[in-house]
């Protein structure tokens, strides 16, 4: 069995060594506060606890260090991540290995047509449809191949908040090429030429 001050040690390395190169002000206080729970366990079972806590922390920086550390993987205005613009969805939409998935919901679409070259799959349902449903039979609902873990996804809404919900959910199942268009459908509209 580890003594506090190994894992302290231990835990205050990890963190440490994973963020030294990003955003150091912000992680540092994070890992100091990690350590400051260890330290501060009073008996076994506060420390058993403070472990776990401090290992859950790391896996959910780990998700955000996925996230900071891919930049530029598509290149649109600046270094802007896993984050898109519309740039970036006029040279997906002429990509057929992208998979563009317009994650409003019925109502929506039915209003303003879905964004072009994506398929409609309403947010409480893309997870699971993507991670779940049979490649014949998501073939046969959104006339696409079923995406695997290497597939670009980009997600869009009408904004950029439920995308990024989408996004992130499927980032932790493991597709770290998911992609969120942050400006949306609001975005896409108004960058349109109107028609006469």
């Amino acid at each position: 069995m580890m003594s506090s001050k190994r894992i302290t040690g231990y835990y205050h390395q990890v963190v440490l060594s994973r963020f030294r190169s990003v955003n150091q002000r912000r992680y540092s206080l994070m890992s100091n506060n990690l350590v400051k729970n260890i330290c501060g366990a009073k008996n076994l079972t506060q420390t058993y606890r403070s472990t776990l806590i401090a290992e859950r922390d790391i896996r959910n920086i780990s998700i955000a260090t996925r996230l900071l550390a891919q930049t530029k993987v598509m290149k649109g205005e600046g270094d802007h991540g896993l984050n898109l613009n519309y740039e970036d969805i006029l040279k997906a939409q002429k990509d057929d290995k992208i998979l563009i998935v317009d994650v409003r919901e019925d109502e929506e679409i039915k209003e303003t047509g879905k964004l072009p070259g994506s398929i409609h799959i309403p947010m409480g349902e893309a997870v699971n449809a993507i991670t779940n449903l049979p490649e014949k039979e998501f073939f046969d609902r959104y006339q696409k191949p079923k995406p695997t873990k290497d597939t670009k996804l980009i997600f869009s809404c009408r904004s950029g908040k439920r995308s990024a919900t989408v996004q992130e959910e499927m980032l932790k199942q493991g597709y770290e090429k998911s992609y969120n268009y942050t400006g949306g459908w609001l975005d896409w509209e108004s960058k349109q030429a109107p028609t006469a």
